[in-house]
């Protein structure tokens, strides 16, 4: 008779990593993918519509699509967000300290009866980039909210000097850019509960400095320290959102460690508010290169991205694009050809192969009760069917890297135990091929 390898696994609590992560959103949906493009637009191929069947969330961003489970707000989709736009005009008072907050507020709350209309689960994400909260960070072009909230001190009192002023400015921005993203949060969580509620791109790891040739994605100290000052944000926010968009001047090597650190330091945040209780990490990613947007994201670049997030233990990924690629493709093509030649050759079977390959890790390591992550984070391995292409149950080989290369990290919700691979033993025929069943029954 054949003989099958078996390992025993003992039973470790996983409690004493002192590690945790957010329960699934979804109920039995342990890492969730969501699409968010406007997809809609497109015309049906030849096979039918786009197959967005793996997707739990599916959304548009375009500005007239309502009631769905994935709401983006843009600048002017949610109250009366103060910015100063690419003319120098100030709109909504230009910088925080001279707008509105409760204009805004009494604005915002239509806005969310009107493009959320029931409380059902979902995300609801803000993209608000125009300035940021931390003075620091508004470097050019975003300098001229420093200028004019120094002019702001000055018109006040003629008698301070540059540092004074700025001094003063400092405090006068930040509590007022504080105020607004605060507040703003707690109306939406307030109106709908049931949604997960962040800022896109927050938190950010600036590692944005990949021209260099001594390159290791890193998050600088100064930006991990200027996070950790934001703690306000992150403990008024249910949800994190950073992002892993690409740019075609990052090479190969450098992608995965430019995604890494960037994940990484979203994960570290999430802890911030209650360690025993994690905010949820969903990653923005794109499908394609954001200065080359007819340039799909090839295999090797998903790994890179899609399967960083599942293997250090995120959430869950938003796929999220444009109007201008599918201006393009549309304009050129008249349909969306491309993209669905896109999902159901590369992106769609990737997405199955890891999906079942996490959830079949989660099932031996974690019995379910939580998600299998990297023992070391900073290392290149992957939650991946053997081989990765192929769609099928897993192996003993996928059973024993699991063991080998990944970690039980539970549920903040849940109690539950590790199984750690320690030792192996023979079977023989029948109970190998029992075995055998059992696995497949569980895939």
């Amino acid at each position: 008779a054949e003989d099958f390898l078996v390992f025993t696994f003992l039973l470790i609590p996983c409690c004493l990593a002192l590690d945790f992560r957010a329960p699934p959103l979804i109920p039995n949906v342990p890492f969730l993918w969501a699409w968010n493009a406007p997809t809609e637009l497109c015309i049906a191929g030849v096979d039918g519509p786009l197959d967005l069947s793996l997707f739990s969330l599916v959304g548009s961003p375009r500005e007239n699509v309502t009631g769905q489970n994935i709401t983006i707000f843009y600048t002017d989709r949610l109250g009366y967000y103060p910015y100063i736009d690419m003319t120098g005009r100030s709109v909504n008072g230009g910088i925080p300290q001279k707008a509105s907050l409760k204009k805004h507020l009494d604005k915002a709350k239509k806005d969310i009866d009107y493009y959320m209309p029931i409380n059902d689960t979902g995300l609801a994400v803000i993209d608000w980039k125009e300035w940021r909260p931390t003075w620091a960070r508004n470097w050019k072009p975003k300098h001229v909210y420093r200028n004019e909230s120094i002019e702001l001190v000055q018109k006040h009192n003629t008698q301070l000097d540059d540092t004074e002023a700025t001094n003063i400015a400092i405090v006068e921005f930040e509590k007022a850019a504080k105020n607004f993203m605060q507040e703003t949060l707690k109306l939406g969580k307030l109106l709908r509960p049931h949604r997960l509620w962040g800022y896109y791109l927050f938190p950010d790891c600036y590692n944005y400095n990949y021209n260099q040739h001594s390159f290791t994605g890193s998050c600088y100290d100064i930006e991990k320290r200027r996070n950790d000052h934001l703690d306000w944000l992150w403990n008024e926010s249910t949800a994190l959102f950073p992002s892993i968009y690409l740019t075609t001047r990052l090479s190969p090597p450098q992608i995965a460690l430019y995604v890494r650190n960037r994940i990484y330091e979203a994960i570290r945040i999430s802890r911030s508010p209650d360690m025993g209780r994690p905010l949820p990490v969903f990653v923005y990613a794109r499908p394609v290169f954001t200065d080359l947007v007819l340039k799909y994201l090839s295999q090797d670049d998903l790994v890179n991205t899609l399967g960083e997030s599942i293997a250090l233990g995120a959430s869950g990924v938003v796929i999220w694009g444009g109007l201008s690629m599918l201006r393009s493709v549309v304009s050129e093509l008249t349909s969306c050809s491309d993209l669905d030649d896109y999902l159901r050759t590369t992106l769609n079977p990737y997405l199955i192969n890891i999906t079942l390959a996490a959830k079949m890790c989660n099932q031996v390591l974690c019995q379910e009760q939580g998600v299998c992550t990297r023992k070391n984070w900073n290392s290149s391995d992957y939650l991946h069917l053997n081989p990765y292409l192929i769609i099928g149950k897993p192996t003993l080989d996928d059973l024993q890297q699991f063991s080998e290369k990944f970690q039980c990290t539970c549920y903040s919700n849940v109690t539950c135990k590790e199984t750690d691979n320690r030792e192996g033993k023979r079977m023989g025929g029948k109970e190998a091929n029992k075995r055998r069943e059992e696995i497949k029954k569980k895939s």
